[in-house]
């Protein structure tokens, strides 16, 4: 039986319950936050006083917990600095003066709470006095039988009302007020990547015909009194998964007659916030005949295909659209970038011109914060109408790329807002900046290539400020990046870049104000982040920076001599078909994942590459056997 042993997680996708990034076994966060809203209003408030109260209540699953912190967004207010805000965490009566140093570069006001005031079950925050709290009203149409957590006195906290928040005292909604538990979530998501049992390690090789018995997994593990460890298996034909080609999901750790495709993920579960099972090894056994002799007469001298990184979170890409044809037609955007050479040319050119488009903040023309649709940004800030600020330039760029076939998003930094774009020149994400301000309008280097957000904050921490340049392309101007840098202190994006077409989910308004929404994916240098108000960080790097347009080469000797089962694997976007080159020929189409590749004697050359449905073409790959005559 081949064994196949798994020892080190950080390359594995995981929910944002797991740590399996600062050591090498895997086990539960060691904090996680507790959110009743998305943060998608912050403008509206309730005032706080003697006689009106707000409450926010949280449910513990376990009071075990070491502490928490509570989080309220008060944006720029800062009244309780001199007159205190009275708090009640379950009757427990505390002070609270604000604390700008705390708060960061954020609009959250935060409060340590000590363990020994929680408790298991419902836990009731009060607060009263002095102060205010933002609230966020509810987004759907069942606000009347949506259960609320949020609730308003106006008589000392005798009576309570759900449905009262607002000057008019009618608003359904929640506050936004979070809680980070310092101590172990409930459950968490741990799953390994595609496993090719024919090819464990991915070095490349011709698989010979090959019948898998089975497959099972043996686990090395600590589960303490309290926890435990649950494993779900699935497997297919092709090398991603596909429901047309691969089975269900299944909660056991062995899979009878699986096809040569497996994986398989780790529920990690516990009672207690202060304890937590912990993951430090698994092993695929697999059972399988295999016949040696079906690659007799074919070496595989040469295998060149990228390793594929993916993200734990799915991501939404803006798809073909009436809108799109609109955008790219009204605006002329290819001829934009017609004078570019280069892909990196037409970027800048890109940027350049949506950099032009308007003055920024002009909102004392207009005071009206247009969404992040670049078809209702350009023409609401025609004749420089409108906020117009750096968000509004960053999803313009965002938008305007994704139209021409790039791959691109916003990207949020503290206080400032650009865009990255996937380069197929440089086989990497790149910062593409386009605000309003004479210093922006750059593309951001180090040595004299084009860097994304984590390279920029990673040179921060290790004191490499001075090698960060800003470059005018295409004029090719280089000037230090001097202004601004202390913005990438942490840097976020939104999972999705089809705002053209999908309004929603979305936070209005923002850049604004402080940041208040939660449905932003936030970059944390630590497991227990800095940045604590947001549900969604991460300190696993592919989960900002997975892979686009690359296309990976699995081969298998067929039924007949002399010819190989060809699968493809790509991380195209919006993908359209693979081109396909035998030995020099022309290139040609293929919309599956498989093929069938019949080998002359001699060498052979196999190219791919994926297409997507605007006619950009990712990156080659290739594969070259020698097949005796």
């Amino acid at each position: 039986m081949k064994k196949i042993a798994f020892t080190d997680f950080r390359t594995w996708t995981r929910d944002r319950f797991v740590d399996a990034q600062t050591r090498r076994s895997a086990r539960l966060a060691p904090t996680y936050l507790i959110a009743h809203e998305s943060g998608v209003e912050g403008g509206m408030h309730d005032a706080l006083s003697a006689a009106e109260w707000s409450r926010v209540c949280f449910d513990l699953y376990s009071g075990a917990v070491k502490s928490a912190e509570l989080l309220f967004y008060v944006n720029a207010y800062d009244g309780t600095r001199d007159t205190p805000m009275q708090v009640l965490v379950n009757g427990h009566a505390l002070t609270h003066r604000q604390n700008r140093e705390k708060m960061l570069t954020g609009g959250w006001d935060r409060k340590r709470i000590n363990a020994r005031y929680l408790q298991e079950g419902s836990n009731e925050f009060v607060f009263s006095h002095h102060g205010r709290l933002h609230y966020d009203p509810h987004q759907d149409g069942h606000a009347d039988v949506r259960v609320s957590h949020s609730g308003r006195s106006f008589d000392g906290g005798k009576s309570w009302h759900g449905d009262a928040l607002g000057p008019g005292r009618d608003t359904r909604g929640e506050y936004l007020v979070r809680l980070r538990i310092k101590g172990h979530p409930p459950a968490g998501l741990l799953t390994s990547p595609t496993i090719d049992v024919a090819d464990p390690d991915g070095s490349g090789c011709i698989a010979p015909q090959m019948g898998l018995r089975r497959v099972d997994l043996a686990v090395q593990a600590d589960t303490p009194a309290g926890t435990s460890i649950e494993f779900e298996m699935r497997s297919g034909s092709t090398p991603a998964f596909d429901p047309r080609a691969w089975t269900a999901w299944s909660t056991t750790m062995r899979l009878e007659w699986p096809g040569r495709f497996v994986q398989f993920r780790a529920v990690l579960r516990t009672d207690s916030s202060d304890v937590t099972p912990v993951l430090k090894g698994v092993t695929l056994g697999v059972e399988s005949k295999e016949n040696v002799k079906s690659t007799a007469g074919m070496e595989l001298v040469e295998l060149d295909h990228p390793e594929l990184a993916y993200s734990s979170y799915p991501f939404a890409y803006l798809a073909p659209h009436a809108r799109l044809d609109r955008l790219r037609k009204q605006h002329r955007l290819d001829d934009v970038i017609a004078e570019g050479s280069t892909e990196l040319e037409q970027l800048a050119l890109l940027r350049d011109w949506v950099h032009s488009q308007w003055l920024g903040w002009q909102s004392q023309k207009y005071p009206y914060c247009p969404p992040w649709d670049p078809l209702e940004i350009l023409e609401t800030t025609k004749g420089d109408w409108g906020f117009g600020m750096c968000t509004h330039y960053g999803a313009t760029f965002a938008g305007c790329a994704s139209a021409l076939g790039w791959v691109a998003r916003v990207l949020i930094v503290d206080h400032h807002c650009l865009a990255e774009v996937w380069s197929e020149q440089l086989q990497k994400w790149i910062l593409e900046d386009a605000g309003p301000c004479r210093e922006y309008d750059a593309t951001y280097e180090i040595d004299g290539v084009p860097i994304n957000a984590l390279e920029l904050h990673d040179a921060l921490l290790a004191g490499q400020r001075d090698k960060i340049m800003s470059n005018k392309l295409p004029q090719n101007r280089l000037d230090p990046m001097d202004r601004y840098v202390e913005t990438f202190c942490r840097f976020g994006i939104p999972l999705r870049n089809n705002h053209l077409t999908h309004a929603e989910p979305a936070e209005l308004r923002h850049g604004n104000r402080q940041y208040h929404y939660n449905g932003y994916l936030w970059w944390s240098d630590q497991i227990d982040p800095t940045y604590s108000e947001y549900s969604l960080q991460t300190t696993r790097p592919a989960d900002f920076y997975w892979s686009i347009n690359q296309t990976r080469i699995y081969l298998q000797a067929a039924d007949h001599s002399g010819v190989l089962h060809v699968l493809l694997e790509h991380t195209m976007p919006n993908f359209s078909h693979f081109a396909v080159q035998v030995d020099g020929a022309e290139w040609q189409e293929l919309r599956e994942v498989e093929m069938e590749w019949k080998l002359q004697p001699g060498p052979n050359r196999l190219a791919v590459r994926a297409v997507n449905v605007f006619g950009r073409e990712g990156r080659t790959s290739h594969a070259e056997v020698v097949c005796e005559g």
